[in-house]
C-alpha cells in the first residue's frame, strides 16, 4: 500500500518539476494519481488493522497508539508548514519520500519474527 502511494505521489513531483506549474500537459496523470492514493487511504484502515493485531498486544493498544500520535501530528504540521515554504514539486518530493520510508518499515515487518503465544 504505502509503496504504491510513494510512486503515486512521485508523478505530480514529476510533472511540476518537467512540465512546470502552468502547463496542462500532465493534468490526466496528476487526477489518476491522486486517485491512487484516495484508493491507498482506503486501504489503510484495513492493513492498519491487520498489522495492528500481529504485533500489538491487546492490553496495550491503546496506550501504544496515543503514544504514536505525538510523532504523527508532529508530521502533519511539519507537512502543512512545508507547504507554505517549499515549492510544490519538493513538497510532492517529500511525501513520496515519507510513504516509501513507510514501504520499507512495513516491508522490514514481514521479516521480523512474531512470539507465539502458548496457552
Amino acid at each position: 500500500v504505502y509503496f504504491l502511494a510513494s510512486v503515486s505521489m512521485a508523478v505530480p513531483a514529476l510533472c511540476f518539476n518537467y512540465a512546470g506549474t502552468g502547463d496542462d500537459s500532465c493534468f490526466t496523470s496528476i487526477v489518476v494519481s491522486f486517485m491512487v492514493i484516495e484508493f491507498c487511504v482506503g486501504l489503510f484502515m484495513p492493513v492498519a488493522g491487520t498489522l495492528r493485531s500481529k504485533y500489538v498486544p491487546d492490553a496495550l493498544q491503546g496506550a501504544i497508539l496515543n503514544i504514536f500520535r505525538l510523532p504523527l501530528n508532529a508530521i502533519v504540521v511539519g507537512g502543512t508548514y512545508a507547504t507554505d515554504v517549499l515549492e510544490p514539486a519538493h513538497v510532492f518530493v517529500l511525501v513520496s519520500a515519507c510513504f516509501m520510508g513507510a514501504s520499507l518499515i512495513q516491508v522490514s515487518m514481514l521479516f521480523t519474527k512474531t512470539k507465539t503465544k502458548t496457552a
